[in-house]
Formats: structure tokens, C-alpha cells, sequence
């Protein structure tokens, strides 16, 4: 016997499965370490937005690919409450699952799905280019352009989720990215032939688009970026 069967062997049993169980113990807990939660949590996420934002296998297991770009296309081309409404439906589905995520596993889910936020962002961007319309709405009481009060909610859980994402200075530059594609009436001394050649006025004026009619509060007042959010919880 070797010394170090000898050493063993001198053990008290109950003190040697003591020591067996918790080098156990540890070699499971290095294989696999403890969940702090969130991997269920973003498999929620993503179970809850399958169809839409994810991949869907059905009981045929024949796999269905995310609906996202075709309603997302469909709601920009047709841009009208029928066009748009499953895109809305399925953003709002997105904002829904997020808000039964804790916010701390936020971070977990934008690392391994990053689309979530672009989603967000086009989502926010989308919305607020229909309700803008071919020109600026004349006033602020015309900003909500044809969109529904359930869009509306839509639009601000989407707000509030970005503001959860990202740092308000993030946002913000993100907002004022969106003003640059808000569009201006066509000018009177344009014909109609020559239009379709020609790219759409911007209404906002800036460095790259200094022919631009609007500054940055005129754009912010008239656009859903200004509405009380707080009203439409």
C-alpha cells in the first residue's frame, strides 16, 4: 500500500465522503456555474417574441423565419393604418416582453440578440416618419398624423424602453438622426415631372442640409418625440 493509500485509510469514513462530496461539488460548479438568472430570463424574451423578432419551429418542426422585415417593408411602403398594423403589433410585442425582464438582464439580452435594439431604434424611427407624413404637420396637434391611441402607446412604451437601453445622450443623438430624414414640402417652382428625379426635400436644417425650413425645436415640437409619454402608461 502507498503512502498515499495509507494516509486515505487512516480517514474516518464520514469525514472521507465529506471530502469526496465536496470535491464533488466544486468539479459540477466549474462544469457549470451558478445562473444569476438571466440565461432564463432571455430565453423568455425570446420565446415571447418568436415569429416576429426570432425564428419559430412548429410542431412539424418546420422552421419559420422572423416576420420582422416583410411587415417592417410592408408598413414603410404602404404607410397606412392597415400596412402598418402587425408591424406595430409585433413591436409592441417586443416592448411587452422586455417588461417582464429585469432591467438587470438587459445587458445579457443586447449582447446576444443586438437586434433588439436596432428594432427599438427602427421601431421609434418608423413611427415617427408615418405620423410626420410628406410634409411637416402644421402645427403640434396635427403630429399624431393617422396613427391610433393604441399606436401611440406603442410608440411611448418603445421610448421608454430605448431610455432603459442607452444613455440619454445616445437617445438624443438618435433623435436628431431621425430629424434628418423628416421630409419638407415641395417647393411651388418644382414641377410635378421633375419631382420623382429628385431627391425629397429635408425639413430640418443643418450642417448637411442647409436649404432645410425647420431648426431643431420647431422639428421637435411638431414630431412624436415631443409627446408627454407620461399621459399614455
Amino acid at each position: 500500500m502507498s503512502q498515499l493509500d495509507d494516509a486515505i485509510a487512516k480517514i474516518p469514513k464520514p469525514i472521507l465522503v465529506f471530502i469526496v462530496l465536496f470535491l464533488t461539488l466544486i468539479f459540477i460548479i466549474q462544469q457549470n456555474p451558478l445562473s444569476d438568472g438571466c440565461a432564463v430570463e432571455n430565453e423568455n424574451f425570446i420565446s415571447n417574441t418568436k415569429g416576429f423578432l426570432f425564428a419559430n419551429t412548429d410542431k412539424n418542426k418546420r422552421v419559420h423565419y422572423p416576420q420582422i422585415k416583410f411587415l417592417k417593408d410592408r408598413c414603410i411602403n404602404g404607410n397606412s393604418q392597415g400596412a402598418c398594423m402587425d408591424y406595430f403589433r409585433g413591436l409592441k410585442r417586443v416592448v411587452d416582453a422586455l417588461k417582464v425582464t429585469s432591467e438587470k438582464c438587459y445587458s445579457k439580452i443586447l449582447l446576444e440578440s443586438p437586434q433588439v435594439l436596432i428594432t427599438i431604434k427602427e421601431g421609434l424611427k418608423i413611427m415617427a416618419l408615418v405620423a410626420w407624413g410628406d410634409k411637416p404637420p402644421e402645427s403640434s396637434s396635427q403630429r399624431l398624423g393617422w396613427l391610433t391611441e393604441g399606436d401611440i402607446y406603442t410608440f411611448c412604451r418603445l421610448k421608454n424602453a430605448i431610455l432603459k437601453l442607452i444613455t440619454n445622450e445616445e437617445y438624443i443623438a438618435f433623435r436628431n438622426n431621425v430629424y434628418l430624414e423628416f421630409p419638407d414640402q415641395w417647393s411651388e417652382t418644382i414641377p410635378l415631372e421633375k419631382r420623382a428625379d429628385m431627391p425629397r426635400p429635408r425639413a430640418f436644417k443643418s450642417n448637411i442640409n442647409p436649404k432645410g425650413t425647420m431648426i431643431d425645436k420647431e422639428i421637435y415640437e411638431r414630431s412624436l418625440f415631443s409627446l408627454r409619454c407620461d399621459l399614455y402608461q
